[in-house]
């Protein structure tokens, strides 16, 4: 697997901070500042002095790279991923003392986010904000917009404003390796939420569900459905994303592993025959798909494992192929409805646990405020959703809601 930036692969060496040469240009850094003087910054003013997270509890890893390589940082974070501990671990869950002590101190915490345009990450970052308001005095969040510059811009304005923990979910995890940076040389803790920030250089905690295991468990609800429609054998063709965050490779390897499931293959045989690299957005994934549709006769699968799984739908309606579906990943407006519709286009997807992420987020950065050491990966659990399971999923990963849609 590799991970590109402007279409080049990238290791720590090559990696260029803000003030050395090959780098940000202070041009472009000047103005993703400015940037982060208009974002979504729900602050009252600067924030309170609070002593400096002792280096061994920001920095359990020290703060060396913990690879020099892309391949070797893939497999270093899926070994991790082993150890991960629950999100009802004690040394996540803030006790009735923790909480007390912590309102005590009233500090400032601040996130920044990938984009609210995606409405998973707009509701991480709702519930975050509900968690912390019941202790922090203050918060800063930053919208990035799905722009790497801004991911710098936003980890600025967090050392601008003094935050002393700050919770991250980064468009490019090579690139933010820069911010990461800027936040060690101010011995600044930090999170990551869905999945690691940063390749090279931790944050404090990443707190995730295991995407490998989510990927796989589509699968076989996949081949059953198809059994149930008369279809013994199949293609699939695979839509992964062009510049890959940790999730999409996680994701990636986890549908491999599920296609080659022996278990799956008795129940369908489903033969991955292409990989279509495509922008996460809606027009190339709908032209592949649709390339797809015509070179494959015998495709009946199209996996795209993130938002661009619209695109597929969109290709897929526009052919009338009712013997087709998507496989998908995240529960959204999109893959509700179609799933409460029959599921089609989309007959399965990953509903993310949203709620039990920003929660765990929230106290691992209470935690970390106390002085005290947490776990370097908190593991959350979604839930495969179906066309049979679609309110009870959404309960379970949104705090219990009722569908909005």
């Amino acid at each position: 697997m590799t991970n590109r930036t402007g279409g080049m692969l990238r290791h720590p060496g090559q990696i260029r901070f803000p003030g050395q040469a090959g780098g940000i240009s202070r041009r472009n850094f000047m103005h993703g500042a400015l940037l982060a003087g208009s974002a979504l910054a729900l602050s009252s003013g600067l924030g309170r002095a609070l002593a400096a997270v002792p280096p061994d509890v920001a920095y359990p890893l020290g703060k060396k790279p913990i690879a020099d390589n892309i391949e070797s940082a893939i497999k270093f974070w899926l070994d991790a991923m082993k150890d991960a501990a629950p999100d009802d671990s004690p040394d996540v869950v803030l006790t009735a003392d923790e909480l007390a002590e912590l309102k005590s101190m009233a500090p400032t915490v601040g996130h920044t986010w990938y984009g609210f345009f995606v409405p998973a990450i707009a509701g991480w970052n709702r519930f975050w904000e509900q968690a912390v308001d019941e202790w922090a005095g203050d918060k800063v969040v930053f919208d990035v917009q799905g722009k790497p510059e801004r991911d710098i811009a936003g980890i600025q304005l967090m050392l601008q404003q003094n935050v002393p923990v700050v919770g991250t979910l980064a468009v490019d995890w090579v690139v933010f390796s820069e911010a990461m940076k800027l936040m060690q040389e101010a011995n600044v803790a930090s999170t990551s939420i869905v999945a690691p920030s940063s390749a090279y250089l931790p944050t404090t905690s990443t707190i995730m569900p295991d995407q490998t295991e989510n990927a796989r468990d589509l699968v076989m609800p996949m081949a059953r459905k198809l059994r149930d429609a008369g279809i013994t054998e199949t293609d699939v063709v695979l839509l992964p994303v062009k510049t890959p965050a940790f999730f999409d490779i996680a994701r990636t390897i986890g549908i491999k592993q599920g296609l080659n499931d022996p278990e799956v293959q008795a129940v369908c045989k489903m033969n991955l025959v292409a990989e279509k690299p495509v922008a996460a957005g809606v027009e190339e994934s709908q032209a592949a798909t649709a390339a797809a549709l015509q070179q494959y006769p015998n495709v009946h699968v199209i996996a795209a494992l993130g938002h661009w799984y619209a695109g597929a739908s969109a290709a897929i309606r526009d052919a009338d192929r009712q013997d087709v579906w998507v496989m998908a990943f995240d529960l959204d407006e999109g893959t509700a409805v179609d799933l409460l519709s029959g599921g089609w286009p989309v007959a399965v997807t990953y509903s993310l646990p949203i709620a039990q992420s920003s929660f765990a987020d929230a106290n691992v950065m209470g935690k970390v405020l106390l002085g005290k050491k947490v776990p370097l990966i908190v593991k959350t659990v979604g839930t495969v959703a179906t066309a049979d399971n679609v309110a009870e999923a959404w309960a379970h990963d949104w705090d219990g809601e009722k569908l909005p849609f």
